[in-house]
């Protein structure tokens, strides 16, 4: 069997058993093909080389990987990436030994996520030109990212019927098809009725997507999140704004006003608390930084 038909093999496992989210299967299926590039330039001899690699060879292309710069998180997405596929070898039979069990992890950098201040947030907020049929929409879709936490993904793909204007609430179907209900603000609701009644029940034959593009169909990650910086860019915000930016002030904005850590890890269907508990960290510095600025002895030596 060559390499070419295990990856072929993998991937529908991937699809089919693991039920993964097309995001995580995508990023299953560059690294998967970003080793076996690997393979095939130091082992060309060798078809099937996916059936038959050795620690040595993990650790050079860790090694390899280091030399480009690659971060320590992008090396622990790798080895999960290859534990996935060693434990499908073993359930497929094709191969009963385990090259990673004595690789560990790279330790990964302690950093904390980028977040808006609330000012900030308001100003963004602020931003569209809501006389503007697509900018309104922008409006509704900050409103509702901010108000709620969702990610990007979760955002674009809502249906009509995934929201109760009733009762302030969206039904989200997050990571691994899990299933959550989210709260949102009147003010929020507000903004997605001026975008229903203005805009979006006025299109002619729309998809099921609440957030429609000009060609009526859903909108992209990707168009979305270029909206998101063209607005920062209006309103002067030099943040290296990305896709979890708006999720990432919800959560610590919330944890700032006396949420625990437990409503907001519900809040943003993290599966363990731990995913959670970085917030704490930003909520904690910003404590740390008032303590410096203004009690009457923290500069003191």
């Amino acid at each position: 069997m060559t390499n070419a038909e295990i990856i072929e093999n993998f991937l529908i496992y991937l699809t089919l058993e693991k039920k993964l989210s097309s995001n995580s299967n995508y990023s299953y299926k560059e690294d998967i093909l970003l080793f076996n590039d690997f393979l095939r330039e130091t082992v060309p001899e060798d078809p099937g080389s996916l059936l038959s690699f050795q620690k040595e060879q993990i650790e050079n292309f860790l090694a390899s990987r280091s030399e480009q710069n690659y971060k320590a998180s992008s090396n622990q997405r790798m080895l999960s990436c290859l534990r996935t596929f060693i434990k499908y070898c073993h359930i497929e039979h094709l191969r009963s030994d385990n090259p990673l069990v004595a690789i560990s992890s790279p330790k990964k950098e302690e950093t904390l996520p980028e977040y808006l201040t609330e000012n900030e947030v308001q100003s963004l907020l602020e931003a569209p030109n809501t006389a503007d049929p697509m900018e309104l929409r922008d409006k509704a879709m900050i409103e509702l990212m901010y108000a709620s936490g969702l990610r990007v993904s979760e955002l674009i793909n809502l249906t009509v019927n995934d929201i109760s204007m009733e009762e302030n609430i969206i039904r989200v179907i997050g990571k691994g098809n899990k299933e959550r209900l989210v709260p949102f603000a009147d003010i929020t609701g507000k903004w997605l009725n001026e975008y229903l009644t203005k805009v979006r029940n006025l299109i002619q034959d729309p998809s099921e997507y609440l957030f429609l593009s000009k060609k009526k169909g859903a909108m992209t990650r990707q168009a979305f999140w270029y909206r998101i910086k063209e607005y920062a860019l209006r309103i002067g915000i030099n943040k290296n704004i990305h896709p979890h930016t708006l999720r990432h002030s919800f959560a610590t904005h919330l944890l700032n006003h006396g949420a625990t850590i437990f409503d907001v890890q519900l809040m943003l269907g993290h599966a363990c608390v731990d995913t959670t508990q970085i917030y704490t960290h930003i909520a904690n510095q910003k404590l740390k930084n008032l303590h410096q600025e203004f009690h009457p002895r923290a500069k003191l030596k």
